[in-house]
């Protein structure tokens, strides 16, 4: 086995594995890559759950114009502040960023959130968490307590990955997707859900309607034979 020899400063010589250089090399690259505050998209959220650490996200709505409120940025400053302010502290743990597309956040707790919100995201176990305060009450040092009582496990965690959570997520994006489709054209909802049920119901009730024919035909026929 091969081994790379690395002298520190004070001149003492450590051995170090290359595979085990690699895979550390590997999860450096993963918890770095990304900066303090970026953008989270359902493009790129699979990428920051590698980071294996907390995601905290500051969730606001943009418009079509990628514009945002002036109290929903305030808010989204004030969670981008923390970070830089106490990025020794939070780095290590936490990897803060923003959603300006309420819907994803909606899908990570399963939940209607209203905007601006924080939303804490476990990668590695799918839990979310969510302050109990009322987002533009929070200060930067409730969040920092938040936070803190977070990486304590004593906050309430909610969500995850289990069978149940996994259909309930299953079910809340197909009603929410429905309800979404019949605010945008109720008229074409009804049309491309109600000709398959119209349909549906024909076959139905012409498997039972020919069943109660069938069994007149032969009450009749024993009459007769009588």
């Amino acid at each position: 086995m091969l081994w790379i020899t690395l002298k520190s400063v004070s001149g003492e010589m450590t051995f170090v594995e290359p595979s085990h250089m690699n895979r550390t090399l590997h999860s450096w690259v993963n918890e770095e890559r990304f900066s303090l505050f970026p953008k989270v998209t359902r493009s790129n959220i699979n990428e920051l759950m590698l980071t294996r650490k907390y995601l905290v996200l500051a969730v606001v709505e943009e418009n079509r114009l990628l514009e945002v409120a002036a109290h929903e940025l305030e808010f989204r400053d004030m969670i981008e502040s923390i970070i830089r302010m106490n990025h020794d502290k939070f780095h290590a743990r936490f990897q803060f960023g923003w959603i300006g597309s309420p819907e994803l956040a909606h899908s990570i707790a399963m939940d209607t959130l209203e905007t601006p919100h924080l939303l804490v995201l476990n990668s590695t176990t799918s839990e979310h968490h969510i302050p109990d305060d009322e987002p533009l009450k929070l200060t930067p040092e409730a969040v920092q307590v938040f936070l803190e009582n977070i990486h304590n496990q004593s906050a309430p965690a909610y969500g995850g990955n289990s069978l149940l959570v996994r259909i309930y997520r299953t079910y809340f994006e197909a009603r929410r997707s429905l309800s979404e489709m019949w605010r945008g054209n109720p008229v074409l909802t009804s049309v491309l859900f109600g000709l398959p049920l119209g349909f549906l119901s024909l076959i139905i009730y012409s498997i039972c309607c020919a069943d109660i024919l069938d069994a007149d035909e032969e009450d009749d026929g024993h009459e007769k034979n009588e």
